[in-house]
């Protein structure tokens, strides 16, 4: 059997813990404990990709290069593997953290499925303009105008006037991602944020995408409030943790 393909259960009968190196593999282990969920297939790519773990307690963890090892730890009890550099951990597991790694930060992330059959009207803007708008009221933004991962702007304007915009970015599992959604800071809470997000669900669909994923800081509550007001649903609420 070739080894990329390799599947091998770890000689430990009492979690029946098991690995495999095989991508595709780990996806269809991640789909068996998480039906429903797009979630791997959109934030786990293939490039780089090393391994996935897995046992019969509902524990899975994967892991690829990315600047070290980056890995993602999701269930109730998933063991950290001393080599990782850096990673996410589901936070209801956050317990179990080893004494190596310090919290940095808290996010979770959501998944919608496009919109079938709206009309959808294209961005305007310029690239200058969009790009103003971002670092004025949302400098901290992930994508700006020339990154190469953007696919298309959604745009939303009042009285010709931009009031907000989001990117969907071709991601490197080859997924889309909505990034760098911002509104006008005068324009926050009515309404426009949501008219946004529909929109990206719109757009979406015209790229020939059956759903959209974005992550969200955890804190950002009244973010989290309004995608799921627009049918986001919820798949993992992630610790993100890097060696001390």
């Amino acid at each position: 059997m070739n080894a990329a393909l390799l599947f091998s259960t770890l000689s430990n009968m009492a979690s029946h813990r098991s690995v495999t190196t095989s991508h595709k593999d780990a996806a269809k282990q991640y789909a068996r404990l998480f039906p429903g969920s797009p979630f791997f297939d959109a934030w786990i790519p293939q490039s780089h990709f090393i391994n996935a773990e897995f046992d019969n307690a509902g524990n899975f963890t994967t892991c690829r290069q990315d600047n070290g090892i980056y890995g993602v730890a999701l269930g109730p009890s998933p063991e950290i593997p001393k080599d990782w550099d850096r990673f996410s951990i589901e936070s209801r597991a956050i317990s179990s953290l080893p004494d190596e790694f310090k919290v940095v930060d808290a996010w979770d992330c959501y998944w919608a499925s496009t919109v079938k059959g709206a009309t959808f009207k294209p961005r305007v803007s310029t690239d200058q303009e969009i790009d103003e708008f971002l670092k004025l009221h949302a400098p901290s933004s992930s994508v700006f105008p020339g990154n190469k991962e953007i696919l298309e702007w959604v745009e939303i304007k009042d009285s010709n006037q931009l009031v907000a915009v989001a990117a969907l970015c071709r991601w490197e599992s080859g997924k889309v991602i909505i990034s760098s959604v911002a509104t006008h800071t005068d324009f926050r809470g009515k309404g426009f944020g949501k008219a946004l997000t529909e929109k990206c669900l719109i757009a979406g669909e015209k790229l020939g995408e059956r759903y959209l994923c974005l992550g969200v800081h955890h804190t950002n509550e009244s973010a989290q409030r309004l995608y799921q007001s627009t049918g986001f649903n919820l798949m993992h609420n992630f610790t993100y943790c890097e060696r001390k």
